[in-house]
């Protein structure tokens, strides 16, 4: 709490465009989300309401943007824990521009297990499509190839894009997949945490055109590597 505190003192310092924190806003699970046991209500409710205590100290001219984690609607999300995230912190993805630059904002946890929630990731899939063809068409009408950012909790990969499948990354085929649709849309970077330690690499198309995924540790728990391990 100590550290959100700091990170809030410096963002303020200095006045970024906006912030935005990629996940993970608590710690404790959500009770809803199925197969989860032994879950804290209380300390999940105290976690939320110190968050939000601590993060209402961004100067009100910084516009401030929270994306949903695992912890925040479960590693196997549903209607009932990502309804509840969206009462409490706002749309589970959206879009938005800045300075001429269009941001997506996406619920990467529909896309690492959709068990519970095939429909919303349908819902999404679906705005993801009309966002991209805007996209291509507003290029397309004037002629000039316009920037897209893009933000989620899990990464699309850590290190490299061919790299195998894992909890901290998206599925290989559907990666290759949605990052070819992004870099042919105008997307340049993609930011995300979730690894709890500093990250990223470069994708790059047949055509040359590339995709910087970045990935920033936390700001509590850092995660070390294990010699030898993963």
């Amino acid at each position: 709490l100590e550290l959100l505190r700091l990170a809030v003192e410096e963002v303020n310092r200095l006045r970024p465009a906006f912030a935005i924190v990629c996940g993970d806003l608590i710690n404790e699970w959500p009770a809803e989300e199925s197969g989860r046991n032994g879950v804290d209500e209380g300390a999940r409710q105290g976690q939320d309401r110190d968050f939000k205590e601590a993060i209402q100290k961004v100067h009100a001219d910084i516009p401030l943007l929270c994306l949903c984690g695992n912890h925040d609607i479960g590693n196997r999300p549903n209607a009932i824990t990502i309804r509840n995230f969206v009462e409490s912190f706002g749309d589970d993805y959206f879009s938005f521009w800045c300075h001429g630059v269009k941001c997506l904002v996406v619920n990467s946890q529909l896309w690492k297990d959709d068990t519970d929630a095939k429909e919303l990731r349908q819902e999404m899939d679906r705005w993801l499509d009309a966002e991209l063809a805007e996209a291509a068409d507003g290029s397309a009408s004037s002629g000039v190839k316009r920037p897209l950012l893009v933000f989620s909790h899990i990464p699309p990969f850590v290190f490299d894009p061919d790299e195998k499948d894992e909890y901290f990354n998206l599925d290989l085929a559907f990666r290759g997949r949605l990052l070819q649709r992004l870099v042919a849309s105008g997307a340049t970077a993609w930011f995300c945490g979730h690894y709890h330690r500093n990250a990223g690499g470069l994708y790059r198309d047949k055509q040359g055109r590339t995709l910087e995924v970045v990935v920033t540790g936390a700001v509590g728990v850092q995660i070390k590597d294990k010699e030898g391990g993963e």
